[in-house]
């Protein structure tokens, strides 16, 4: 093998063989070899490389003269390195100072593969950035890297740029809070396509003000391409949306108005089972270890394991059980609370050729009957979220992925499965002092691009 292949080959490897800048592996003094071993106590072992520069300065970046430039000599830095396997590596810099006779400027060499005047290079730090799409904490990631916390929180906080995220808005949108930083506001707001599951934007504050003043910088004719907006059940969103987006329609969330449902029926079920815990304590015991087989739909409870209830002295089935509990007369009235809620799903799980009629009866036989658990819950889905819940069950969304099909319903859970993922974000990282360093290690996890920039340009950028 050639001297020639020989350095290249080791560039490759160094992943510099573009970007070298004149700058050679060559060997050590007391050695035949460019690489040099160092253990350290503990046990790890540090790998040198030594690469010399084989630059002449052309010219006086200052003056521009080109025949009066002397060397100074060569100066040495060490850079850290991406590490190869479990060894750390440090490129040991042989770098040449000049000085112009003509106007006593002094420069040096230029390092085209060092990160903006750090002691690292740019694969090192490309390497750590890239790390950072897994949810990891900085202090981690400066560990496995082997370089110091402080380098890594500079590296994060001074030299990335995320480039705006909403350019445009797409025709479905999903909305919904999840708790961010004190700095902006306690509450953060996530924009999202359901569609595609691709989080457009995060804002740092819910209010108002914050919320009019982003969306209106968008024209008209933007805010137009908005027909749907999938949201749960807040009023002061409702009524912001609807001022913002006068032609797209709301649709509330599935999951949010069967839970405010769902907690009526558990206030009726609590305030029973305190009513017959002094006479019927077993009882009341009974309906608390099953409390979970009257939250689920009726049809689709278990009818085959058997289990022995001392209560009833027989063996039952989840849905036996439930009827056998029913049918006693001391529960007549939980079974009033229960019917309604069991009507209510069934609204959601059979398919109805008239669901306007259908969410019409049930709302009619509550105000009739006055009942006092639900009555407060149809009274608001009734003047507020009729409309948002009839589209939510009317509505279908088709989505073609691997070449398969799927319908579904419009509904809030993607936004709600990338709040989770934000939630552990700030859990790995023990909490965020500021919403902007938040919103870029969130962006960073989610894969999107960024821009490396010296210190000196981010306040002119951001």
């Amino acid at each position: 093998m050639s001297a020639t292949n020989y350095i290249n080959d080791i560039l490759k490897s160094l992943e510099l063989y573009d970007n070298n800048g004149g700058f050679i592996p060559f060997p050590y003094e007391k050695g035949n070899s460019c690489f040099r071993y160092e253990k350290k106590k503990g046990g790890t072992t540090i790998k040198y490389v030594n690469l010399v520069s084989t630059n002449s300065a052309a010219y006086c970046p200052k003056c521009g003269c080109v025949h009066n430039i002397k060397s100074k000599g060569l100066r040495k830095i060490y850079l850290h390195h991406a590490t190869n396997g479990h060894t750390k590596t440090i490129l040991e810099i042989s770098y040449r100072r000049y000085q112009c006779h003509n106007c006593h400027h002094s420069f040096k060499d230029t390092i085209p593969f060092r990160f903006f005047e750090t002691k690292m290079t740019y694969t090192l730090a490309q390497s750590t950035i890239r790390s950072l799409q897994e949810n990891t904490a900085l202090a981690v990631v400066a560990r496995t890297y082997g370089i110091s916390k402080s380098t890594m929180y500079r590296i994060f906080y001074d030299h990335i740029y995320l480039y705006h995220r909403c350019f445009q808005l797409s025709s479905v949108i999903s909305i919904d809070e999840f708790r961010g930083t004190s700095d902006e506001g306690i509450y953060a707001f996530n924009i999202v396509n359901p569609i595609t599951g691709k989080v457009l934007d995060i804002l740092g504050d819910r209010k108002a003000e914050t919320l009019k003043k982003y969306f209106g910088g968008f024209t008209h004719e933007e805010r137009a391409k908005v027909k749907i907006i999938i949201m749960d059940l807040s009023g002061p969103f409702k009524a912001i949306m609807t001022s913002l987006f006068p032609k797209a329609v709301i649709i509330a969330d599935k999951f949010h108005y069967v839970r405010l449902v769902g907690d009526n029926l558990t206030q009726a079920r609590i305030q029973f089972c305190k009513k017959i815990h002094k006479d019927h304590e077993t009882l009341s015991k009974l309906i608390k270890r099953n409390l979970h087989l009257f939250d689920r739909y009726y049809k689709e409870l278990g009818n085959k394991k058997e289990n022995y209830i001392p209560y009833f002295k027989k063996h039952l089935t989840n849905k036996q059980l439930v009827e056998a509990i029913l049918e006693l007369d001391i529960c007549e009235e939980f079974k009033e609370n229960y019917d309604i809620y069991q009507n209510f799903l069934k609204i959601l799980h059979e398919p109805s050729k008239d669901y306007k009629k259908a969410l019409n009866v049930w709302l009619d036989y509550i105000f009739e009957t006055k009942n006092t658990y639900y009555e407060i819950t149809a009274k608001n889905f009734r003047k507020n979220w009729f409309l948002p819940i009839l589209r939510s069950l009317t509505y279908k969304a088709t989505y073609h992925r691997n070449g398969e099909s799927y319908t579904t319903s419009f509904n809030n859970g993607c936004i709600e499965s990338l709040n989770n993922k934000f939630k552990l974000v700030k859990r790995n990282a023990y909490g965020y002092r500021y919403f902007q360093n938040l919103r870029k290690r969130i962006f960073l996890h989610l894969g999107y691009s960024f821009q490396f920039i010296e210190k000196e340009k981010r306040q002119v950028i951001t």
